[in-house]
């Protein structure tokens, strides 16, 4: 009897231990930011808490140098990492690392700032609630290795409103084309409504997504309905409303790329603008007056005074 009460402490003992070195971990693993922000600030910024499924996922890492002695960057291939993980801090699958950057030296109380795509490295397949985390290594500092503090991204699936099918020509030739799917979809980005086109091929669900690409913001009650076709030679046209007298049209590729964005507005003698046709066929968009803007695509060459996306905001969540 003696001997089991023995053990029994023994054991208890032991994971009385791991506990308090499992808290000793958290704790530090939460300081540790903030102690090194003393030296060098490590900083993750998404502009946004929340991403579509299998929407581009961009962070920027900003680096701040808070010391006297400089930082050396980028001087190797393992510079920079980060994790990414779920829920209560489970790991994602890693498919690769980020690409590095150019060798750069951070002088004192300088700032950089460096842009990386992670979801082509990382298993962002699932809705739900994600961590990041970004470790910056600095080889003339003893090699250390400086975390910043960790974000939250959400990734949800957006609303399903309208979508095409039609053939696409491939690079093999000689090829059937391949069928592609274009659906709009609407979803609630930084607590705006954002119209995104999806481009993914035709499978339920889909094997291959191309893009999913915010177009702008739209009206929560919008007049008319939307314009969405594509035309003979695959090109996609969206047109639909942004603001209380504004538009968007939209012409995007057969990857979902964007080729081009046009605001319109109401005019009091021609009214509202509708996508239409011309006498030869082709989409355009009828009545309305059209408005130079922050949200062209191609960009403006002289950006005019009075912008309606001053009032709206950018194009971009």
């Amino acid at each position: 009897m003696t001997s089991w009460n023995s053990c029994f402490c023994a054991i208890l003992s032991l994971v009385r231990r791991f506990i308090r070195i499992r808290q000793m971990a958290w704790i530090g693993l939460f300081c540790a930011p903030m102690v090194w922000a003393n030296l060098l600030d490590v900083r993750l910024e998404a502009g946004r808490s929340n991403f579509l499924l299998d929407e581009p996922i961009v962070v920027n890492v900003l680096i701040r140098n808070n010391s006297d002695k400089r930082a050396l960057l980028a001087a190797d291939k393992e510079w920079i990492q980060f994790s990414v993980s779920r829920g209560r801090g489970v790991p994602v699958a890693k498919r690769g690392q980020p690409p590095e950057g150019e060798v750069y030296i951070l002088k004192a109380g300088e700032t950089v700032e460096r842009q990386f795509r992670l979801d082509p490295f990382y298993d962002f397949s699932e809705p739900g609630e994600y961590g990041v985390r970004a470790m910056v290594r600095v080889p003339n500092w003893d090699e250390v290795v400086i975390p910043s503090r960790q974000s939250q991204l959400q990734v949800m699936r957006g609303q399903d409103l309208l979508s095409i099918e039609r053939g696409v020509s491939t690079a093999q030739g000689g090829a059937a084309p391949e069928v592609r799917r274009y659906t709009l979809q609407k979803a609630t980005v930084a607590g705006r409504h954002f119209m995104y086109l999806r481009t993914s091929d035709n499978n339920s669900p889909s094997f291959k997504v191309f893009n999913v690409l915010p177009l702008g913001t739209l009206i929560h009650r919008a007049r008319g309905e939307f314009g969405f076709q594509v035309d003979a030679a695959g090109v996609v046209h969206v047109f639909f409303q942004c603001h209380v007298r504004h538009f968007l049209y939209c012409t995007l590729n057969t990857r979902g790329e964007l080729l081009r964005r046009q605001m319109y507005m109401t005019d009091p003698f021609k009214g509202a603008p509708a996508l239409g046709r011309d006498v030869r066929g082709r989409f355009v968009v009828n009545g309305g007056q059209r408005v130079p803007s922050g949200w062209d695509f191609p960009a403006p060459l002289k950006r005019p005074r009075g912008l309606p996306a001053k009032e709206l905001g950018r194009s971009d969540p």
